[in-house]
């Protein structure tokens, strides 16, 4: 037993396993505490859509949301406009005051407050509007009851006084009043939340999360083992040649790794809001800037380069947006989330789930493919500064002859 521990500590690469494991937990949690440190006194950047289409009693209730909601509000003219917004995930709710609110209210018929809530969102999003929404709505109504009862009391009081009756029926027609007052509907106007570009399943929630990580951690595995490999062979092949066998191999698998992911989502019953094609291609796009990213850190330190992807990983985790919105978190955090792949992935996987904007899926193919462009040229420059083994030893050999 000793002689093979003093075999195994003779390998760098038993140091690098042990330095992996403590970095794991000094990197996952140095990341994960700063990242999320004060998000919840950040939640007040998230946005809210207002359209209030009530000429009446919606101006004071629009007063009443813009003055309480601890959310940023945009207002806007039109639904249409609104809701191209929310598909494009710019705000993570509309309310929607009807312009037939107040004749409702005043012939008695049922009113509501339209909320739409965008379910192409992180679960704590979606959780978090879908509760304000609640909670708003039975704060107006405590508002409007209160005034109601305030306003119909004071107004028939009024009248009575005026009026040239005896005190008695004065006083037994206020007492019935009264009576009727107390009557009136608690909570006069409704809450209607609509749930925008949902999915059946609790599991659906989590498939950009599953395919971020599975996608990333696999990524840094298989670059890893080319890396092991490329020491094998590095004697008898170019480094030029080395670096361009090992991108061939990139864009392969990154083709031929979105067939089994298709396959798995139709296994396990993970419905799609677009065709087949569209997820094809941005699945290949993703593991490709993956791979890209992965290599970077490999090229430039090695096998240390894993301590750095253990650090993307955790750093793509937090800002991706799957956990926790990227507008809660601290401005260097959005920077640097602007630069990940893995935002762009969980983007374009939330429209892929949930639906959204059509415009989304291009947008963030486009955004992966710059990432890839520069990950590429760094990757390149890490090659170029490198020696040549292959070339010292064909010198090593004229020599020898």
């Amino acid at each position: 037993m000793v002689k093979g521990l003093k075999a195994l500590f003779k390998i760098r690469a038993t140091y690098i396993g042990i330095a992996a494991a403590i970095a794991f937990q000094l990197i996952f949690f140095t990341v994960w505490m700063t990242a999320y440190d004060g998000v919840s006194d950040r939640f007040n950047h998230l946005k809210v859509g207002l359209l209030n289409e009530d000429a009446g009693i919606g101006q004071d209730i629009a007063q009443r949301i813009n003055e309480s909601l601890p959310f940023q509000i945009e207002t806007y003219s039109s639904l249409k406009l609104a809701q191209t917004d929310m598909n494009d995930r710019k705000i993570e709710m509309i309310i929607q005051i009807p312009d037939s609110l107040s004749n409702s209210m005043q012939s008695g018929a049922e009113a509501s407050i339209v909320y739409w809530v965008n379910q192409s969102n992180s679960s704590l999003t979606k959780t978090m509007m879908e509760n304000t929404a609640f909670h708003l709505n039975e704060q107006i109504n405590q508002q409007l009851f209160a005034f109601q009862k305030s306003e119909a009391t004071s107004v028939f009081g009024q009248q009575i006084s005026n009026a040239a009756i005896p005190k008695e029926l004065a006083d037994s027609i206020g007492s019935s009043v009264k009576m009727l007052v107390e009557h009136m509907k608690d909570k006069p106007i409704g809450a209607d939340i609509k749930k925008v570009n949902n999915a059946e399943g609790f599991a659906a929630n989590f498939v950009p999360f599953m395919i971020i990580i599975s996608s990333f951690v696999g990524a840094m595995v298989m670059i890893m083992q080319h890396q092991d490999a490329l020491q094998l062979v590095k004697g008898s092949v170019s480094k030029w040649g080395l670096f361009a066998s090992r991108q061939i191999i990139n864009i392969g698998v990154a083709f031929i790794l979105p067939i089994l992911t298709i396959g798995l989502m139709s296994i396990f019953n993970i419905t799609s809001e677009v065709n087949t094609f569209s997820i094809y291609l941005f699945q290949s796009i993703m593991f490709w800037a993956f791979l890209s990213l992965a290599q970077i850190f490999v090229l430039l330190f090695g096998n240390l380069g894993m301590l750095f992807n253990i650090l993307a990983l955790s750093l793509q985790l937090v800002t991706s947006g799957v956990l926790v919105p990227k507008a809660a978190l601290s401005e260097g955090y959005i920077k640097l989330a602007s630069i990940l792949p893995a935002t762009y992935g969980a983007d374009g996987y939330y429209t892929i789930i949930f639906g959204g904007g059509d415009a989304s899926i291009r947008s963030n193919i486009v955004s992966l493919l710059g990432i890839v462009a520069v990950t590429l040229l760094i990757s390149s420059a890490a090659v170029a500064l490198k020696k040549d083994y292959n070339k010292h030893i064909e010198v090593a050999s004229s020599l020898v002859k």
